[in-house]
């Protein structure tokens, strides 16, 4: 039976090396165009499942292996699969925060796929030039503290991929390819956080992060439907570093977090998400909104080294934001990316 007739039949009995002659006869031009779109609406028409997902990923980085930049052995990445409720750019706001407060961080993410607005569409509405060149994005990261990784630098097997089923739209029929998203950042970094929209997601993805050894890591899910922690409601989350990736609870009451209102995270286009951003990174009071910022940003902190606990961490994502420290940095990201920009 061939592996298109297994995908399609939702089978269990496809081995490693079937999917990778596959993915290498896609690669080498040798598969027809409908043959590549049947696999991938099929696999995106699946219960996402761990060997689906590993054999995906390892095909692209033996095609395409991380690439290791100056600021890899301590830059966080914070990235979430999508699906979840629609709110602002919670996790692109967190990074300017976290950067602020002294992490290093170096951001993945996507145009919107099921979202108004995906974390490149609002770098995009802020006016931030993405650095197409290593050497530029790790000058960028090394001068502000913080970068964002540009479609340029994706494996090529993706970009083939797009190209081989025009004039489809690749989020119109690969809706798996997005999910896996966070696993294909082609940077290697010291560590991430994987926000996940399903909570059975948290073990898929802890364990296939742990495959690939991305250590110092952890995968969230926020009870009201978040692929990222929420100051409302609890949060569930597991560590790559704990060996039987127990699922851990993460509840806001106990950080003095008392909010109920998911209104106060709700998002739009993107030129509404950069007001509801440059507003957040403004204030001088605490919200839902500003707590569930600080809150992804104490944990990229954490990851980073730059505090002991996580009380601790979110003191230190209060001040970035209170003292204006990480609006400040926004300003100078946008500035920097247009004064260096060839």
């Amino acid at each position: 039976m061939s592996i298109l007739r297994k995908l399609v039949r939702n089978s269990d009995d496809i081995s490693d090396q079937e999917y990778q002659d596959f993915f290498t006869s896609v690669f080498e031009d040798r598969k027809q165009r409908d043959e590549l779109i049947v696999a991938l609406t099929a696999l995106s028409a699946k219960p996402l499942n761990a060997k689906d997902m590993s054999n995906f990923v390892r095909y692209v980085e033996r095609d395409a292996p991380k690439k290791v930049l100056k600021c890899s052995d301590r830059a966080i990445n914070i990235v979430g699969t999508g699906g979840g409720a629609p709110t602002f750019n919670i996790s692109t706001t967190s990074t300017f925060v976290a950067a602020a407060a002294g992490a290093t961080v170096l951001k993945s993410g996507s145009y919107s796929y099921n979202s108004k607005s995906g974390s490149l569409d609002l770098l995009a509405n802020l006016g931030i030039n993405l650095k197409h060149s290593e050497t530029a994005l790790e000058d960028m990261v090394e001068e502000l503290n913080i970068g964002f990784v540009p479609p340029q630098m994706y494996a090529p097997i993706l970009r083939r991929i797009a190209i081989s089923i025009m004039p489809l739209n690749l989020r119109d029929i690969a809706g798996f390819i997005n999910k896996i998203g966070p696993l294909l950042c082609p940077i290697k970094v010291a560590g991430q956080i994987c926000g996940v929209s399903q909570h059975g997601y948290i073990d898929i993805f802890t364990k296939a992060m742990q495959t690939f050894g991305m250590n110092n890591s952890m995968t969230v899910w926020a009870e009201v439907g978040l692929d990222e922690f929420s100051a409302i409601g609890k949060n569930q989350y597991a560590l790559t570093d704990d060996p039987k990736a127990t699922i851990q609870v993460l509840n806001p009451l106990d950080y003095g977090m008392h909010y109920d209102d998911m209104l106060d995270l709700a998002g739009g286009e993107p030129d509404e998400n950069v007001e509801i951003m440059k507003r957040l990174l403004t204030t001088n009071e605490r919200s839902a909104a500003v707590d569930t910022v600080a809150l992804n940003a104490a944990h990229v902190i954490l990851l980073g080294k730059q505090a002991d606990n996580l009380k601790d961490a979110l003191a230190m994502a209060h001040q970035a934001i209170f003292s204006g420290a990480a609006f400040d940095l926004l300003q100078r990201t946008v500035e920097y990316s247009h004064d260096t920009q060839s």
